[in-house]
């Protein structure tokens, strides 16, 4: 898994976590965002720079919203994302927005099921989606084909981009998963990745799926200035 992939992953299983935990001490939910105690889920949501390499520390992302950096905002991305993700909520306190690590500037963008509260006890309804986008040159088609996990896919060939799936085992009906699916143009990088709180599938987010995903990719990096 590349950094970048994992790092989404991270953000979204681990703040899942942190509002489970939150929800199930009793904290409660209104308006649009949903609260989850003083630790939100979203709280993580913009850092999407990879971890400090072996023997260095990174300094810690700064979140930037003012400054987009060439990105668009979460709320351009969620429109063009379309009715799929229409009803998601954003935690309340998130982070969402632009964030700058050690690998320069990215974008960060995570949204819930409005089950994710604690009114509701089935946390089978618990979970999310995340969006990361980044820019990396070196982050090349060539480089992953070896691998065999590059995906063949018209529309994403059509709008001079490709993608690939961490992994392989590339599913277009499956839904998304941590590993997700990663669609790239000119050194720009879009990540999706999706999971409940307990790593399963959520009915709310059947209709997020890998095929999905690879539209949703093209449709943001269009978005790209």
């Amino acid at each position: 898994m590349t950094a970048r992939s994992k790092t989404q992953s991270i953000i979204l299983v681990a703040g899942a976590a942190t509002l489970l935990a939150a929800m199930l001490s009793g904290c409660g939910t209104s308006g649009d965002k949903a609260t989850a105690g003083s630790d939100t889920a979203g709280s993580g949501a913009g850092q999407t720079g990879a971890p400090a390499p072996e023997g260095g520390a990174a300094s810690a992302p700064s979140s930037t919203p003012g400054a987009d950096e060439g990105f668009p905002s979460c709320d351009e991305v969620k429109a063009a994302l379309g009715a799929e993700v229409a009803g998601l909520i954003e935690i309340e306190g998130s982070e969402n927005g632009v964030s700058t690590g050690y690998m320069g500037p990215a974008l960060g963008c995570v949204w819930y099921t409005p089950e994710t509260n604690a009114s509701n006890i089935n946390i089978g309804e618990y979970g999310g989606i995340s969006v990361g986008v980044s820019r990396d040159p070196s982050f090349t088609e060539e480089s992953m084909e070896p691998l065999g996990w590059v995906i063949q896919d018209p529309r994403v060939s059509a709008a001079g981009a490709w993608a690939v799936r961490v992994g392989g085992q590339y599913d277009p009906a499956a839904q998304i998963d941590v590993a997700g699916v990663q669609v790239v143009r000119d050194g720009v990088v879009v990540v999706f990745t999706s999971s409940g709180v307990a790593l399963q599938d959520v009915p709310q987010l059947a209709s997020l799926t890998n095929e999905w995903a690879l539209g949703g990719g093209v449709a943001i990096l269009d978005l790209m200035g």
